[in-house]
């Protein structure tokens, strides 16, 4: 791996990082008490808009500092490193501030709302000299981890062909979940940005970097009830959406996802190459054949498989390894995956397949631009 620092002195090797959490919803839930697990860290601070939730969360784990002031918290010397987990239209402005405050950064996925806000922040990254990764905790689940130690082994022989399938139900009653900025676009909403992100990024972590997108989106719900009340607020953001990929390799994948299934059936991942097929149906189930051979589960590996308490959060284990990655980064003072140039490109192919379901072509993506393929 590459240096991110030109100045070694930079890096933090022995001394504990002082880590702080903006958002106490995710960032409390998940990586606040995963941080808590990781040896000589400390949660130094957190920041919420709303002072009370901030008090509470900072009373149950004893953490010193609270705010309410994003810009104060990031100017402050006894924070080294930060993680946003904000709604997306949020990112944009407060990677922002954290890189000019020269905090390494973890930013929950997407990384920003359109292209231009993650090149900036790919550059900003740069400049500063710091560790910024996004949260593409995907990654870390123990089938996907194996699945792309597989490939790598050349398992699959020639990438060819990968198919994502999803049914939740989620969505599907209009009553049930309450209107928020998941439901608007403008906020950086949609299902495409929440959960189609993971898939690009896993699809692009497997078979590599992407020539060209097309895709579709559509609002099946369009009217949601707001919170603590019985009135229904308009829906903007997508909650249905397929891609189509065609890789530099010359493989091919499809993404279909749907959130507002009448019956939750979750989720197939095929993965097909011209040796090998790999079938997940789910985080911890994994199904291979060669070339000739039977469809047959495949035993993870033992240290893939390390039990999460039954209390903690479904992301809890895979969101922790992500943060020992970004910490340990930060101490070598060595690049990681997903970094934010890997959430800009991720977000490269989400503003594709937007642009292809207006536009009705495919997107070809060249040199980090669209152009009419």
């Amino acid at each position: 791996m590459a240096p991110v620092f030109s100045n070694p002195s930079s890096a933090i090797p022995t001394r504990t990082i002082r880590v702080g959490v903006i958002g106490t919803g995710f960032g409390a839930s998940v990586h606040l008490p995963a941080l808590q697990k990781i040896p000589f860290v400390e949660v130094a601070g957190i920041c919420s808009r709303r002072p009370d939730r901030a008090l509470m969360i900072a009373a149950q784990h004893g953490i010193r500092k609270t705010s309410t002031d994003y810009r104060e918290f990031l100017r402050d010397p006894d924070i080294d490193a930060v993680v946003i987990a904000s709604p997306p239209s949020l990112h944009h402005a407060m990677a922002i501030a954290a890189l000019e405050a020269r905090k390494h950064v973890l930013c929950e996925k997407p990384l920003s709302r359109t292209l231009a806000e993650s090149r900036d922040l790919v550059r900003l990254a740069e400049q500063a000299q710091v560790v910024a990764m996004v949260n593409h905790e995907f990654r870390f689940e123990p089938a996907r981890v194996y699945a792309k130690q597989l490939i790598d082994l050349g398992y699959l022989g020639e990438a060819q062909s990968a198919t994502v399938t999803v049914y939740r139900s989620t969505l599907n009653d209009p009553h049930g979940v309450a209107w928020d900025w998941l439901m608007d676009e403008s906020k950086g909403g949609g299902m495409l940005r929440a959960a189609g992100s993971h898939y690009l990024d896993a699809l692009r972590w497997w078979f590599g970097d992407v020539k060209a997108v097309s895709g579709a989106t559509s609002t099946m719900i369009r009217q949601r009830r707001f919170a603590d009340s019985h009135e229904m607020g308009t829906v903007s953001a997508d909650d249905n959406f397929a891609v189509l990929l065609k890789f530099t390799s010359g493989a091919m994948a499809t993404v279909t996802y749907s959130a507002t299934a009448a019956f939750e059936a979750g989720e197939q991942i095929i993965l097909s190459g011209s040796d090998g097929l790999l079938l997940m149906t789910g985080d911890r189930k994994l199904y291979g054949a060669k070339r000739g051979g039977q469809l047959e589960e495949r035993e993870l590996p033992a240290d893939l498989t390390d039990e999460v308490s039954p209390t903690a959060h479904p992301l809890a284990g895979p969101t922790e390894l992500l943060l020992r990655v970004w910490i340990g980064s930060i101490r070598t003072g060595q690049t990681a995956s997903p970094s934010f140039s890997d959430g800009m490109k991720v977000q490269e192919l989400m503003d594709g397949a937007v642009r292809s379901s207006q536009l009705g072509r495919w997107i070809e993506i060249e040199r980090g631009r669209f152009q009419n393929y």
